[in-house]
């Protein structure tokens, strides 16, 4: 059997159960594969601040890949990001962004996330709907004053709002205007926003390389289509049971439900 040198897992469905938490299991069986050599790389949409503290329930310093692969990075207590990689929006792009929503659906949320930063026009219900679930407030910001300047890059803009705004947000986004940024539902409610070419899959590639370490060298846990290419990319792909039949069919095996201690039985197949 190939000794597995990275373990790479999605978090929201995936890593964590459907309150968000952590099992015990899930924390033995990573704290496992660590002890024995093995290192624990997230990637996820949230930012690296997002993941800091799952990485901290874990009892590890994890490499992560954040915002499904436009920043790869580490980061600590004090919000200190080491950058490895990164791919951003250009900043014209994401001004004609936020200007076409601001003005076409002005009730929508627009999120800019930025290194560990997350800025809103407002902080409202669907604001604090997002807070609750990462754990950390945003900043309110005066975006047309922010994005002429911008400061520190754009690494993702999510838009939150009803699923028929939504729709009709990604559809104008498709046209030519828009060819160089990457769009996507990760939620009927919420659209991702990325550089064209983002991915996690992409982001883990360069990083494996970086690491001499093999894609036969890894395995990785997803649960929706973002996770696709990644599950192929490494030596072992293992798919949720709570993933869309299309993602189970693209992985080399399914394992069970996010509620359930399938990640810890998976890993104590390749770390006894």
């Amino acid at each position: 059997m190939t000794t597995i040198k990275r373990i790479v897992s999605d978090i929201d469905g995936t890593l964590v159960d459907d309150q968000g938490q952590l099992l015990p299991a899930t924390i033995k069986g990573v704290q496992a594969a660590v002890a024995q050599g093995a290192q624990m790389v997230l990637a996820s949409a949230r930012s690296p601040k997002g993941m800091f503290g799952i990485a901290q329930q874990l009892g590890i310093n994890s490499m992560m890949i954040a915002y499904n692969g436009a920043l790869t990075a580490t980061t600590d207590v004090n919000d200190q990001l080491t950058v490895y990689e990164q791919c951003a929006i250009q900043p014209p792009l994401a001004q004609a962004v936020q200007s076409l929503i601001a003005q076409k659906w002005p009730a929508a949320s627009i999120n800019i996330y930025t290194n560990n930063d997350w800025l809103v026009a407002a902080n409202g219900p669907w604001e604090q709907q997002e807070a609750a679930g990462i754990g950390y407030q945003p900043r309110v910001t005066d975006f047309a004053v922010w994005l002429k300047r911008t400061p520190t890059p754009v690494h993702k803009i999510m838009i939150m709002a009803d699923p028929d705004v939504i729709q009709a947000i990604e559809q104008r986004l498709m046209s030519d205007e828009f060819e160089q940024l990457a769009v996507y539902r990760s939620k009927d409610t919420y659209l991702e926003i990325v550089a064209a070419g983002v991915t996690k899959a992409a982001a883990l590639i360069k990083l494996l390389q970086d690491d001499q370490v093999t894609p036969a060298e890894a395995i990785a846990f997803g649960d929706n289509f973002n996770d696709v290419a990644m599950l192929q990319t490494v030596g072992v792909g293992i798919a949720m049971a709570n993933a869309p039949q299309a993602v189970k069919n693209a992985a080399n095996t399914v394992t069970t439900d996010n509620n359930h201690d399938g990640i810890q039985a998976t890993l104590a197949r390749y770390f006894s």
